[in-house]
């Protein structure tokens, strides 16, 4: 007996210590299964290389109060769980401190580091109140500071996250000139670009009537409405021959929603696009997939506000979601969008990768136009099919301007180095904050930047969405008979039930009475 229990102790020790081992080995590793499709739950790979570029500890302080409702409460071990995750994958050199700001010392101590409180509404004994709470975190590294002020969701919490660490890994930011003067929308016009892009860059204007400065890495042209002057075509020429990185955000027709017109614009760009591979058309491009708008409307005497499709605003859901502008993008809105002619790179032997066309049932107005979405849309205006709004061009771009000696000696047959790239897309409308109600619309602007400089590790961490995709586009027959059965459907099943329980309860009364013919024919056998 003595044997016996020394034994069952000497397992149970033995039990014990493999426990302990097993518990301090995965102590350093941290497992996750991700079940969603886009594996949205998975830490992206350059979020992964960026904190193996930490040379030093990284330190994230959170203040997050603990006794908040949902879904704060779930963003909270959210949030927890994930920074887990990120000091596993940074080898520790990640370190995190979960902090509930409950004393007025750690409040102030909060407040001082750039973290407010904001009010959020708390459901107590059956009471609505509202409650001041903290939701936000500091990163320290090596005497640089990130903050991020309110954590209100996870959704693109990864990608604050990363960027805030390329920025303490890389304090350095490159400059980024966005054109004005020539009739392009002002920062103000702009400011959820111009937030988003400040954050990694220096954002500088230019108008081109000086050279461009050689600190700028990367140009955006939005939607310019007057012409250029020559000396402004030249130094915009310079600069494309000698760092060769632009995004052209334009159409060449100039449309206002307010005035349902539009006129055609002269700009003097086409030499100048024509030599860098392609042209934008002086037209507009309608498609029966597009966003909607509120129009006041009379019926039967009263005023009433309705929403009616827009074809001139299409909602761009054929997009290439291999390339690094559009990558794991769903949709993008272009409104007062012209088409792209890609046919002079050919000649030129430039590169050029489609990533944006219009669905299979767009059309084309150009001359005069008329904007008004309540007009009349028939058939014969959408028999066109995937007409090329976006496109990224590659590869040596040429100069056409004179040798004329007028601003400097310039070769004619000028060549960049090959590095060129060019992004255009036929809108310059869906930058401005108007359309940006689009989650997307910000991030294809995003991504083209980054990609222009060569700064495309956050593309696919900024892509990832918690959102779910867009429904796929159907034809009106097919909503027709959707709509049809949906209506028709209950009931024909709740008859279709009835009239099965109908049959039942016949054919067992049916049953029932028979049997009680046979038990009558029985009793009377046995009475004979």
């Amino acid at each position: 007996m003595k044997k016996t229990t020394r034994d069952t102790a000497f397992q149970a020790i033995l039990v014990l210590t493999a426990v302990v081992l097993v518990n301090v080995v995965a102590s350093g590793w941290f497992f996750r299964l991700d079940l969603t499709k886009d594996k949205v739950n998975t830490l992206s790979p350059a979020t992964e290389e960026l904190l193996h570029q930490l040379k030093d500890r990284l330190l994230v302080r959170v203040y997050f109060n603990s006794d908040l409702p949902s879904p704060y409460s779930a963003n909270r071990i959210a949030l927890t769980d994930m920074l887990q995750e990120l000091r596993s994958m940074s080898g520790g050199k990640l370190e995190y401190d979960v902090i509930d700001p409950v004393n007025d010392a750690e409040v102030e101590k909060g407040t001082s580091e750039g973290i407010p409180q904001v009010q959020v509404q708390v459901v107590n004994n059956d009471k609505l109140e509202v409650k001041r709470a903290m939701m936000g975190l500091v990163m320290e590294y090596q005497a640089r500071k990130q903050v991020i002020p309110v954590i209100e969701s996870l959704a693109n919490f990864e990608y604050e996250v990363a960027s805030r660490v390329e920025r303490l890994v890389n304090p350095n930011k490159k400059t980024i000139a966005i054109a004005q003067g020539n009739g392009e929308p002002s920062f103000g016009e702009i400011q959820q670009v111009d937030r988003a892009l400040s954050g990694r860059y220096n954002l500088i204007p230019v108008d081109f009537s000086s050279p461009v400065p050689d600190s700028v890495s990367a140009l955006l042209v939005i939607q310019p409405t007057t012409a250029f002057a020559d000396s402004q075509l030249y130094n915009l020429d310079q600069y494309m021959m000698d760092r060769g990185r632009a995004a052209f955000f334009t159409s060449m027709v100039n449309a206002s929603m307010q005035s349902q017109f539009a006129t055609d614009l002269s700009m003097n760009l086409s030499p100048l696009f024509r030599s860098y591979g392609f042209d934008v058309k002086k037209d507009l491009v309608r498609d029966a997939v597009c966003a909607s708008v509120s129009v006041m409307q009379r019926e039967a005497g009263f005023t009433m506000q309705t929403e009616i499709p827009n074809p001139y605003i299409p909602i761009i859901g054929n997009l290439d979601k291999s390339f690094v502008v559009t990558q794991n993008l769903h949709q993008v809105i272009l409104p007062f969008v012209s088409e792209i002619d890609t046919s002079y790179s050919k000649a030129l032997h430039l590169s050029v990768r489609s990533f944006a066309v219009s669905s299979t049932r767009s059309g084309i107005q150009k001359g005069v136009y008329n904007l008004d979405p309540t007009v009349q849309f028939t058939n014969s205006m959408f028999d066109e099919h995937s007409l090329l709004l976006g496109a990224a061009i590659t590869g040596p771009i040429r100069s056409v301007l004179p040798d004329t000696g007028r601003f400097a000696i310039l070769s004619p047959n000028r060549r960049g180095s090959g590095s060129e790239r060019i992004v255009v897309i036929g809108s310059g409308d869906f930058v401005q904050d108007a359309f940006m109600s689009n989650p997307e619309n910000l991030s294809i602007v995003l991504n083209t930047v980054d990609y222009l400089t060569d700064d495309i590790g956050l593309v696919a961490i900024r892509s990832k969405t918690f959102l779910p995709p867009p429904l796929e586009p159907v034809s009106e027959a097919v909503r027709i008979t959707t709509k049809d059965l949906i209506i028709a459907l209950p009931p024909l099943m709740v008859l279709a039930i009835g009239l099965l329980y109908w049959r039942r309860t016949v054919r067992r009364r049916n049953v029932y009475r028979d049997s009680l013919v046979h038990e009558g024919e029985r009793t009377d056998e046995q009475d004979d």
